[in-house]
């Protein structure tokens, strides 16, 4: 059963990733953020999900003009 929000920022988290689903492209700066969160805690879901590694190759095509 999905969890619902505990506090209003998560909430506004998970609304604004719903909005931007496929509409922005990762960017390096964006990647490198993704990495560091990724790197500061490797427990996280972002650090064991493979996440920072698909910003990362998502940054690096969208900035060499492939989609």
């Amino acid at each position: 059963m999905p969890q619902k929000p505990t506090s209003g920022s998560n909430k506004q988290a998970k609304q604004g990733s719903t909005q931007n689903s496929g509409g922005t492209r990762m960017t390096p700066e964006s990647a490198a953020r993704v990495q560091s969160a990724a790197d500061r805690n490797p427990g996280s879901t972002t650090a064991t999900s493979g996440f920072k590694e698909r910003a990362q190759s998502s940054a690096a095509k969208n900035t060499s003009g492939k989609q």
